[in-house]
Order: C-alpha cells, then structure tokens, then sequence
C-alpha cells in the first residue's frame, strides 16, 4: 500500500489557516502512519511581529515558489496539485489503494559530538518505475512549536499547537537524483545535517519521500529525528539471533536460520513495519521455513523477540 504525503501551505496570520490544520489532524488520527504531514509556513501573512514565532524558512519559501502557491490554506497530496482541505481525504483514500513501484525505509540518529542528525534512506523497487528518474526528498519538522496563530473560527490563539513544521530541507530542493528504477534495484543514501539551537531535537522528525523527478510521490516514511527507524534499516546494538534466510530473493518458502536456544515469536515484518506473519520457534529448531508465496513482492524483514532484523526480498 501507499502512504499519502500532505504538504500543506500555512502561516501563524492567516485566520482561515486553523480549520484546515484541524482537518490534517484529524485524517492523522483517522490514517495513522498511512499520512505523514509538513506544514510550510509562507507568505506575506507568515511575517511575525516581535511577539510571534517566526515559521518561516528558506526552503519553505522555495516550495511556495515553485508550486505557486498564491493563498493559503491549501495543500497537496503526494504532489498531485493544490487543493483546500475539503477535497484531502478523498485523494489520500485513493492513493492509499495504489501500489507503490518502490518501498523505502528509513533511520535517523543524533550524533552528540558533532551536533548533526544524521540519516541513513534505502530503496528497493519492486517494479519498474514509470520514469527513467525519481528524486529523494528527505526534510526535518518540528512538532509541538507553541505561540501565536490567527484564528477567524476560536478566536486569536496566543499559544497555538503548531504541528508538524518545516524546520529544513536535509535534501536540495530537486531532491536527490536516483537514475535507475528498474525492479529490483536496490538504493542506499546518507544524508546529515547540523542541529540548529533554536530546535527542539526531542520533537524533530525526518520525513523522506520519493517521487518522479517532476511529478507525484511514490511513498513516504516519517521518523524521529533522535533515533528513530523503519524495521532493519538500522539496527546494530541488537543481537543476531537468527541467520541469513535463503533463497534470496524468495518465491515460495524462506528457510530461516535460528541460533542455538533461542525461543520465541518470528514476526515477518512489510516495509511499513507491519507484522503480516508470525510462527513460534520451537525449542531446539535449527530452521524456520515460512511460506511467502502469497505475498506480494518487495521488501521485508524477519526478526525474533530482542534480536536485530534481518532483510529479505520476495519477487
């Protein structure tokens, strides 16, 4: 399945701007991680006084640039055009039912000592893409950013829940070109970036994305910034507990590893880290085999109780 991306075009002065920002929160609670969401405050009406936050940013001003952007509220889903918030939750139900020719997965950690997050985006194209190119689009946002918004609806609100702001793009704006799409090609990119004061890392998150190079996104991942990961892209202080699956790519039954002792659930895992299968291990089993025949090709993990994940491709 495919996450919906909402990029939606926003400022602390515009009055109107509240309503469409509850509808996001509401399709947040109602989607849940099939809708990752960045607010892009801009415009004349982002302007604060000496008194309010300032939201802006350079990207952000970028964006509302290179999509026209004229008036707020509006926003996009998956980069499919500008819309106002009555029409989101009809393109998200849409696009939650179109496959995606590519999974991504995502890790972000906090390096102390050199005060820059750094994050680490794998891709693995199931199918072909329907480009020659696609881009890599990785941003930081910030939740929870109290103070002023205008609001025509409640009334003016001097300590507003700002949600989910754009505090930078980590990638250009173009995003970072990945030139093969065919199915089965795998991707592997690092990106960093230093971590400004005026931030509050505990309520960053990194949203990476792909996308045509000039078109609509394929899907989207969103992580916390200080440690945070989709299943297997990043898991190196757990133990092996279990070895290398074969045959890789699988087709029919995974035949799985397990080390001397170890009991327990083995979950398989889909590249949104939704369990879809787990098998007891049975005390003194040497080898696991779990059918995959039935699922669709791509890019899973298999892992047991405390023990690290472990990759493996379906075709």
């Amino acid at each position: 399945m495919r996450n919906a991306l909402l990029e939606n075009f926003t400022a602390i002065n515009c009055g109107n701007c509240p309503a469409a920002s509850s509808t996001a929160n509401n399709l947040a609670t109602q989607y849940g991680e099939d809708l990752v969401r960045i607010n892009i405050h801009g415009g004349d009406l982002a302007s604060p006084s000496p008194t309010q936050p300032d939201l802006r940013t350079v990207d952000g001003a970028a964006l509302w640039n290179e999509f026209n952007v004229l008036f707020q509220p509006q926003g996009m889903i998956d980069r499919l055009g500008l819309t106002g918030a009555s029409e989101w939750n009809s393109t998200i139900v849409t696009v939650n039912q179109v496959t995606s020719p590519v999974n991504i997965g995502v890790a972000s950690a906090f390096d102390v000592g050199n005060n820059t997050i750094n994050v680490e985006v794998e891709l693995y194209y199931t199918d072909d893409g329907p480009v020659a190119e696609d881009r890599i689009h990785v941003a930081l946002t910030q939740d929870h950013i109290m103070g002023w918004q205008t609001d025509y609806v409640n009334g003016n609100q001097p300590n507003y829940d700002h949600r989910n702001v754009l505090r930078d793009l980590i990638t250009s704006l173009e995003g970072d070109p990945v030139t093969t799409t065919l199915g089965g090609t795998w991707v592997q990119r690092s990106y960093s970036i230093s971590l400004d004061d005026a931030w509050e890392l505990e309520d960053l998150n990194v949203v990476a994305f792909v996308s045509e190079a000039n078109g609509a996104v394929y899907q989207t991942r969103s992580v916390d910034a200080n440690g945070g990961t989709t299943v297997g892209v990043s898991d190196t202080d757990r133990p092996q507990l279990l070895g290398q699956a074969w045959p890789i790519p699988a087709t029919d039954m995974l035949h799985i590893p397990v080390t001397k002792g170890v009991t327990g659930l083995l979950l398989i895992r889909d590249a949104s880290s939704r369990v879809i299968h787990q098998v007891a291990v049975v005390p003194g089993e040497t080898i696991v085999r779990v059918p995959v025949d039935e699922l669709a090709p791509g890019l899973y993990f298999y892992s047991v109780t405390g023990g690290s994940a472990n990759r493996f491709i379906v075709e």
